[in-house]
C-alpha cells in the first residue's frame, strides 16, 4: 500500500467530518403558535345555486395527527352560518311563491391537508367533510309559511394562498350538497352548490 495513501485518507475523513458538522441540518416540523382550543383559520364566501346566493362565514379548529416539515394532515371542525342574500323570483314553477328568507347552520367535521413551501411562500390544500345542518326558510303566497328541519351537508373545497409572516391569505373554491333532507322541502334546491370565497389561516 502506498504510504502516502493513509495520511491522505485520514486528512480527507477529517475534512468530511468537519464539513458535516458545519452543514445545517434540516429543520423539523414547526409547531403552531395557536393553541388547539382556539380557531386557527376563517373563511368568508358564498354559495351559488338555482338563482340563490347565500353568503357564509366559518371558523376552523384543527386537530393535527400528522405534521411534516411542509405538510400537515388533520381533523378540521368548522361551524358555519349562512343566509340568502339573493333569492329566486319564485320557487314553484308556474306559480308566484316567494321565499322571504333562507338560513343554514352547520357543524362540519373534515379531513384537511395543507402543503407549504418556504420559497416563495405559496401554500395549497384541500378538505372534505360532512356534518349536521339545520335549515330554516319562510315563504309567502304558498301552501306553507315556513319549514325548519335537520339534515346533513357534504362539503369539500380546495384553496391556494400565500403566507405573509404568520398569516396565510388566499382563495378557495368548493362544492357542497345537502342530504337526508325532506323530500317535500321547497328550500333544499337552493342549499349548497358552487362555493367561492377567501380564507385566512394563522395555524
Amino acid at each position: 500500500m502506498n504510504r502516502s495513501f493513509v495520511p491522505c485518507l485520514l486528512f480527507t475523513l477529517c475534512l468530511a467530518s468537519a464539513a458535516m458538522a458545519q452543514t445545517p441540518r434540516p429543520r423539523g416540523p414547526v409547531a403552531s403558535p395557536t393553541p388547539p382550543w382556539l380557531p386557527r383559520a376563517a373563511f368568508v364566501g358564498t354559495t351559488i345555486r338555482e338563482g340563490a346566493i347565500l353568503p357564509q362565514a366559518r371558523l376552523q379548529w384543527q386537530v393535527v395527527f400528522f405534521q411534516g416539515r411542509s405538510d400537515t394532515l388533520g381533523i378540521l371542525i368548522e361551524p358555519l352560518a349562512s343566509f340568502a342574500l339573493v333569492k329566486p323570483d319564485t320557487i314553484v314553477e308556474g306559480d308566484d311563491v316567494d321565499m322571504t328568507s333562507l338560513q343554514l347552520y352547520s357543524l362540519l367535521f373534515s379531513v384537511g391537508y395543507t402543503s407549504r413551501r418556504r420559497t416563495p411562500g405559496l401554500e395549497w390544500g384541500f378538505q372534505v367533510g360532512t356534518g349536521p345542518a339545520w335549515l330554516h326558510a319562510r315563504f309567502s303566497n304558498g301552501s306553507k309559511d315556513e319549514e325548519s328541519y335537520w339534515g346533513g351537508l357534504l362539503d369539500g373545497r380546495a384553496r391556494l394562498g400565500y403566507r405573509f409572516g404568520a398569516v396565510s391569505l388566499g382563495l378557495a373554491v368548493g362544492y357542497s350538497d345537502p342530504y337526508n333532507y325532506r323530500r317535500s322541502s321547497l328550500a333544499r334546491s337552493y342549499i349548497g352548490g358552487l362555493q367561492l370565497g377567501i380564507y385566512a389561516d394563522w395555524r
